[in-house]
């Protein structure tokens, strides 16, 4: 598994998110019709992709997170991004289709000389995460902009969260 595949949720935190059993969620996993996401078994537990169940959640709410939009007239360079593993991969990918090495990226973004690659292997010992004057830097240098969209659900238990980092 990469490590930017994003955050995986147990099949106790899916039946919380629904409020729904774990029969219930077995018979959604088998029933082909519902188009539940299938589970990753790990240590003989199931995980979901939480990217996957808010794609599911996304077409059963009518919304197509496939189809690249128009957003005040300009074309959408990536579908629904959850957290900051599935941006990166959305630069680099955006990297790619405009054919820039990350050394010419850091050249025409006016980051220092191998930044780009610090900032697309974030995960690593010698990668860094970007901060509030890189993000503009590396946006710009692509070329590309954000839009925040409101999703049909809450992509995680912010309450349930929140009291974890109080604790």
């Amino acid at each position: 598994m990469k490590p930017t595949e994003g955050r995986h949720l147990s099949s106790a935190e899916v039946q919380a998110r629904y409020g729904i059993s774990r029969f219930t969620l077995r018979r959604w996993t088998a029933d082909e019709a519902v188009g539940f996401p299938k589970p990753r078994f790990i240590n003989r537990r199931h995980y979901y992709r939480e990217s996957d169940i808010i794609r599911w959640e996304m077409i059963r709410d009518g919304f197509d997170p496939d189809e690249i939009s128009v957003v005040n007239g300009l074309k959408a360079a990536s579908g629904v991004i959850n957290d900051y593993g599935e941006f990166v991969d959305a630069m680099i990918k955006h990297r790619a289709k405009m054919k820039l090495t990350s050394i010419e990226l850091d050249a025409v973004s006016g980051m220092q000389e191998g930044y780009t690659s610090k900032l697309e292997n974030w995960e690593r010992p010698q990668g860094r995460g970007m901060g509030p004057e890189i993000f503009p830097l590396w946006l710009g240098g692509l070329r590309l902009g954000i839009v925040l969209v409101e999703l049909p659900r809450t992509p995680r238990n912010l309450k349930r969260l929140a009291q974890v980092a109080a604790s």
